[in-house]
């Protein structure tokens, strides 16, 4: 379930949209203002687990580290 972030053109704010399904049309209204007069956002995907920067591989640095 994909978050979208949005920049709304009328009041110039950026917000962002919970979208059920990928699938789904969307209809974004900015919810400062109610325009939809909105630019989609090209954002980084985040990655799922880890640390809280939200960085994470799914392993440690150290591991990497050569043993003995």
């Amino acid at each position: 379930m994909p978050i979208y972030a949005y920049y709304c053109e009328d009041c110039k704010e950026p917000f962002e949209l919970f979208v059920r399904s990928m699938t789904t049309k969307v209809d974004a209204a900015c919810p400062t203002c109610g325009g939809t007069h909105v630019e989609k956002e090209v954002t980084a995907p985040s990655a799922l687990g880890g640390n809280s920067d939200g960085f994470s591989l799914g392993s440690s640095a150290s591991s990497c580290a050569p043993s003995g």
